[in-house]
């Protein structure tokens, strides 16, 4: 007999977990649904009702139909899995079609995605396992037993002791082995693609079990017979003969599949746990994403499967293989037939596509292994800092001045410190004061900055600044906040640009995790009201001003983006949209000279958690991209306020590393630093890591005001490393210990590749392979440097300020240590 109340209870108490998720979650990170509290009117497109009126609606339905189809079966506990299986089932299907209402398109990367809807569904999801357990407890209690007869199913010659009994595992008599081939053929087909293509396979490296060629032929063939065995065996114990067979069908693959990347988790916390911090907890989400979106297509397959089988062979039996009289399949021939049939299936992976090499250019470029390099092919490290001295900061402070004055003493100061570059922070609200008009007087300091750093030695990368939106997020005077507290102004984007909504500006836990953040950021990323095309517009005049010089290291297309309402959405699919449409108008800019280099970042998430879901792989088709995160980890991540530490210093280069090689891009630091007390700051193996992985990155900040609006109001000092007397005004030494470090000898430039880079404050160990005369090593100190090596002619070592040129020509293979001698003296 049915339990009518079943479907009700369920779709009540899910109804109820969304909502005190909503009330208690404004971001939406953990909450099955985010509600801002912005405004619903006046509605500027679907993806403004998309959540409310797509994904809750469909997610209820769902779930509420799927418990109506499972609400026969009397064994309490079995049918309370189902229900919890078709509540993170209904939850990814609504979030793939809320997803496609907002982007229309790029429907592979949206279906991925769900996976992490699925992960928070399994977890939201058990106050309902729960309530449709003691529902179905309270119903066997209560409603009659169902009479037995000769002809019923449940106690046919289909239907075992169990069955009969009511107990957890009773055998059913749905078409299992037809679940399972369909799963096994889907999973050979699409599996590579799944694996192989994940946005965080970065994060959590190739599975020696996967369904993709990654894994290898002996792993590809275990996890396609895994998934088909595991398939049978779900649908052969979770139903029963009154099951309805497309639904058990479709839950038996996704258990599967969950299964799967459970076994996946397992395998994987060994190296996890190895790297002395505790990533090991994200990666168990990171590996059952994937596993559960994976697993939602096997159940929409194996149920539309299913569901035709009748039509398709109409019989008595649907199964696979069904018995011909006088003849028994018994489980291990069929459990063979699987592994034949995922055997048969496996040259049906396919790896992923390669890309083209990165053209050539007068500037910077990439090699085809992703180095950064000159013009002549040598290769490059772009090390140096931040300059946020022409930012348009939010006051915080009235009697204090928002920006210190960037003068040509600091470029001398830097270059004095072996600086080879800058990253310039601009303002969109400096740049473009009102719409289609930019600043003149803007422009003349930006090209000023540019040109003076090239005088020095440095080139620069522009990078278009922001920091939780800009000014306009500042809340009123006596705003009061339900959740969070009351958030001051920032910088970046003029306030003509601001689409706020009516949206809280209220700061959740942190600057970027806030309402109002959040609405203008989709905004922007939806171009509502054009406001994303000025941007583009902007970047496209930036680069015909540019076109033609050298000492432009490239663009920074937008710093630390927000994740927007809906993230891998926002911050994924539409995120690299705009990416896509910046780089088109920054290449028509530069027709009149050479294309330059384009850094582009994770959104804001990375910051704080040492890894992201990023922009998907195929985001733009322009192969002079730089991945340029912020490898804060340790320094200012969200763990460090808790006392422990998620993802190390040395595990954050590891990820930011993979996540390159996945883009086919090279990689740079775009910030880090900001560890707090110089004497306990773990800088050295910072530094250590950016020596071997070989690249270059920007340290935060060169100097910071004291009304910048990072500043607290009662500090004594402001800046990072050139420090501010906030009470004087005057300059600080800054401090020896960010100094030592920032100033250590590094290559600038070598021939060929590195192979093999060590440093500290007092010598350098550099290994390369290449012919050339483009070698040029920074060394810092009074005293000239002890010189040897292997593979080197014409070596010399010239003055330059604050220490030494080395430059040289190598021939093939070449080792070059230098020493200052004992005793030297730094400057």
């Amino acid at each position: 007999m049915r339990n009518r109340w079943l479907s009700p209870i369920a779709v009540v108490v899910l109804a109820a977990v969304i909502a005190l998720g909503a009330a208690f979650d404004p971001s939406g990170l953990a909450a099955p649904y985010t509600w801002t509290g912005a405004d619903l009117l006046p509605v500027a497109g679907l993806w403004q009702v998309a959540a409310p009126a797509v994904y809750v609606p469909l997610l209820l339905a769902g779930v509420g139909v799927l418990a109506w189809t499972v609400a026969r079966g009397r064994a309490p506990l079995r049918t309370a899995l189902l229900v919890w299986g078709a509540v993170v089932w209904s939850a990814m299907a609504a979030k793939l079609v809320m997803s496609l209402v907002m982007t229309f398109g790029d429907v592979v990367y949206l279906a991925w995605s769900t996976g992490f809807t699925g992960v928070k569904a399994a977890i939201f999801g058990l106050p309902v396992l729960v309530a449709a357990w003691l529902a179905q407890l309270l119903h066997r209690h209560v409603a009659p037993p169902p009479a037995a007869s000769a002809s019923s199913p449940s106690t046919g010659p289909d239907a075992g002791p169990a069955a009969a009994s009511g107990t957890l595992f009773p055998r059913a008599s749905g078409p299992g082995w037809a679940a399972a081939g369909v799963a096994v053929v889907l999973a050979a087909s699409v599996g590579g693609v799944w694996w192989g293509g994940s946005p965080v396979g970065y994060a959590i490296g190739d599975s020696p079990l996967a369904p993709a060629p990654e894994a290898g032929p002996l792993g590809c063939l275990a996890a396609v017979t895994l998934l088909g065995v595991l398939t049978w065996a779900l649908n052969r114990r979770l139903g029963t003969t009154t099951s309805p067979r497309a639904v058990l069908a479709g839950l038996s693959a996704l258990g599967a599949a969950a299964t799967l990347g459970l076994v996946q988790v397992a395998i994987g916390i060994p190296g996890d746990l190895a790297g002395g911090d505790m990533f090991w907890a994200p990666a168990i989400m990171l590996r059952l994403a994937p596993a559960l979106s994976f697993g939602a297509l096997l159940a929409l397959g194996t149920a539309a499967f299913v569901a035709l089988l009748p039509a398709i062979r109409p019989a008595r039996r649907t199964s696979l293989l069904p018995p011909r009289k006088g003849v028994a399949f018994s489980v291990p021939v069929r459990m063979a037939v699987v592994v034949a049939a995922a055997a048969l299936a496996l040259p049906l992976l396919q790896p992923g596509a390669t890309t083209a090499p990165p053209p050539r250019t007068k500037g910077l470029g990439l090699s085809a292994d992703r180095r950064i390099i000159d013009a002549d092919g040598n290769e490059v490290l772009l090390r140096g800092v931040n300059v946020n001295q022409l930012e348009d900061y939010f006051q915080k402070r009235p009697d204090k001045a928002v920006t210190r004055p960037l003068t040509e003493a600091d470029f001398a100061g830097m270059e004095q410190m072996g600086f080879n570059v800058i990253r310039l922070a601009l303002s969109w609200s400096a740049l473009e004061p009102r719409p289609g008009h930019y600043d003149p007087a803007y422009l003349a300091r930006i090209s000023w900055a540019v040109e003076t750093a090239a005088r020095h030695g440095m080139r620069t990368v522009i990078d278009m600044h922001q920091d939780a939106w800009g000014k306009g997020v500042n809340a009123a005077p006596g705003t009061t906040c339900r959740n969070g507290s009351p958030m001051h102004g920032w910088d970046g984007a003029p306030t003509w640009a601001d689409r706020f909504d009516g949206a809280p500006r209220c700061e959740f836990t942190g600057r970027d995790i806030s309402p109002a953040v959040a609405r203008a950021f989709t905004n922007f990323y939806q171009d509502r009201d054009g406001i994303q095309t000025r941007l583009v517009a902007a970047w496209g005049m930036l680069a015909e001003r540019f076109a033609n010089e050298p000492m432009v290291a490239g663009y920074d297309l937008l710093n630390e983006p927000g994740f927007g309402e809906a993230p891998p959405i926002t911050s994924g699919v539409l995120l690299g949209r705009y990416y896509d449409r910046a780089i088109k108008a920054i290449r028509a800019g530069e027709r009149r000279g050479f294309p330059h280099l384009v850094f582009f970042e994770p959104s804001v998430l990375w910051s704080g958690l040492g890894f992201e879901v990023s922009v998907p792989k195929d985001f733009t088709d322009d192969r002079l991209l730089v991945f340029a995160p912020h490898l804060y980890n340790e320094s200012i991540t969200i763990d460090q306020g808790t006392g422990v530490t998620v993802t190390s210093i040395e595990r954050g280069f590891d990820l930011a590393s993979r996540a390159a090689e996945y883009y086919g891009a090279g990689l740079w630091s775009g910030e880090w630093g900001w560890f707090g007390d110089p004497a306990s700051a773990p800088i050295t193996r910072y530094t250590d890591q950016e020596d071997r992985h070989r690249i270059g990155g920007a340290f935060w900040v060169w100097k910071q005001s004291c009304g910048d609006a990072h500043a607290e109001a009662d500090s004594r000092t402001g800046g990072n490393l050139m420090i501010e007397d906030c009470l004087t005004g005057k300059d600080l030494p800054p401090p020896a210990e960010y100094v030592t470090e920032l100033s250590r000898p590094y290559p600038r430039s070598a021939p060929g590749r590195l192979t093999g880079l060590t440093s500290d404050r007092a010598s350098l160990t550099a290994r390369g392979e290449g012919n050339g005369c483009g070698l040029d090593v920074w060394f810092p100190g009074d005293t000239r440097p002890a010189v040897r090596g292997t593979g080197l002619k014409d070596v010399a070592a010239q003055r330059a300020p604050g220490g030494w040129r080395i430059t040289g020509c190598t021939t093939g293979p070449y080792n070059l240590t230098a020493q200052a001698p004992a005793g030297a003296r730094r400057t």
